[in-house]
């Protein structure tokens, strides 16, 4: 599996285009990447996914249990997903639905999230870390609860 690390700015240009680097556009086994898929997601930033993590995302829901639950949330899901090819100077086109729903403008943030890669509008990405990072002790007190089993 490929991790997505990091966070840094970027710009939309007029095409509603954004720039995905290099290293956050490979496969596990580190080929380049020649389509990727985009959705909601769920806090209000944009989510892009390799093939393969949108390949399991599409299991997940289709796994379960509650099918008629899980037919609401793939209808949502899916809504304004997209596969987007990458360009040949690795430019990725945002629809327009995606850009107005994030509330992108010519700025954005590219943070990577692990499994996959959100896209913010800077303003609400800074708005959705405050409370974590400019409150004393909320980080680690976060890392204490979920990674209670990992810290030894």
């Amino acid at each position: 599996m490929t991790f997505h690390v990091g966070t840094d700015n970027y710009s939309l240009d007029h095409k509603g285009r954004i720039v995905i680097p290099e290293h956050l556009r490979r496969d596990a086994d580190g080929e380049p990447l020649a389509a990727l898929f985009v959705n909601m997601g769920f806090d209000g930033c944009v989510n892009v996914y390799s093939p393969t993590q949108w390949g399991e995302w599409m299991e997940r829901i289709r796994r379960a249990r509650d099918v008629a639950l899980a037919r609401r949330f793939r209808r949502a899901f899916m809504s304004d997903a997209r596969e987007v090819t990458v360009d040949a100077q690795g430019r990725v086109p945002i629809p327009p639905a995606l850009i107005r729903r994030a509330g992108l403008g010519k700025e954005a943030v590219l943070h990577g999230a692990g499994t996959h890669i959100e896209i913010w509008n800077p303003q609400a990405y800074a708005a959705a870390l405050a409370p974590v990072l400019d409150v004393d002790g909320e980080y680690e007190r976060l890392g204490e609860q979920f990674l209670k089993d990992d810290l030894g």
